[in-house]
């Protein structure tokens, strides 16, 4: 039964965070394109760039987010058909995390702790929690 519970928590973990990702990532992606005040030097929503890149970086890094987010929408129906790609998130991401931490600190942006950092590392330990192990899997195949 606590597998049950746990297939379903992972799907509705995904689908939160799908419509979070696809809505947050959807909005930067608009706002880069259009080069949005907002998102420049002394607007309300700078703190959500590290830097500002060449445009052209920026819009590649918000797009394969706002992809991944319609991937964990896609994952959600199914999660124990799309396994490799839950791995995938939960270490691609909480390496992103970990490796964002120093360079956060070298550049004065603690608060990216409390955005980007914490996007990650939420991220991963969601997908570490609720995606069933090899046993569990097997478990939820045989009932």
């Amino acid at each position: 039964m606590k597998h049950t519970s746990n297939l379903k928590a992972l799907k509705i973990f995904l689908t939160i965070y799908g419509i979070i990702s696809i809505m947050l990532f959807g909005t930067l992606f608009l706002l880069t394109s259009i080069d949005a005040p907002i998102m420049q030097e002394g607007g309300a929503l700078r703190f959500l760039r590290w830097d500002i890149l060449s445009k052209h970086v920026e819009l590649m890094i918000e797009i394969v987010y706002l992809i991944w987010g319609i991937f964990m929408l896609i994952a959600a129906r199914k999660p124990l058909s799309n396994l490799s790609f839950l791995k995938f998130t939960l270490w691609a991401n909480l390496a992103h995390g970990i490796l964002m931490i120093p360079q956060a600190m070298m550049v004065g942006m603690m608060y990216k702790m409390y955005t980007d950092i914490a996007y990650c590392i939420f991220l991963a330990i969601g997908l570490w929690i609720w995606t069933p192990s090899g046993e569990e899997i097997v478990e939820q195949k045989m009932a």
